[in-house]
């Protein structure tokens, strides 16, 4: 089976199944963004689509005790965790985090990762999400 995104536009899946976000940079501004904006917010000048690093620091976390999108199943944890991430390029990302209450510490280094949502045809959708990095 095959990652695709579960919508386009927000991240693209590269070789060994590595997701990386796609944000704007304003060269006028000297500014990254995401998601993705037609005009530099700062300037009004045009952006480029620019790569984000998939690699970031946990600015901080909350514990969510909903289904995950809404509708998904719950799982033993009956929640899940919502992080905003620092990238090194000054974007902060809020996303879903992997991992149960007790694995996140604010200012652990975390990773892009894939997170399987449904299976269509021969396909998983993902969306993405942030795990800590154990390596």
């Amino acid at each position: 089976m095959a990652y695709k995104p579960l919508e386009e536009g927000y991240f693209v899946i590269k070789d060994e199944d590595q997701p990386v976000l796609i944000g704007s940079y304003s060269p006028s501004a000297d500014k990254y963004y995401y998601p993705i904006r037609k005009l530099c917010p700062v300037t009004s000048e045009p952006v480029e689509d620019a790569e984000l690093p998939t690699e970031g620091e946990l600015y901080s976390w909350t514990y969510i005790e909903m289904p995950m999108m809404g509708a998904m199943p719950m799982g033993d944890q009956k929640g899940h965790g919502v992080g905003q991430i620092d990238l090194p390029n000054g974007v902060r990302i809020q996303s879903i985090i992997k991992g149960v209450q007790g694995d996140w510490e604010i200012g652990m280094k975390m990773r892009l990762a894939l997170l399987p949502i449904k299976e269509r045809g021969s396909n998983v959708m993902c969306s993405y999400c942030f795990e800590p990095v154990t390596d």
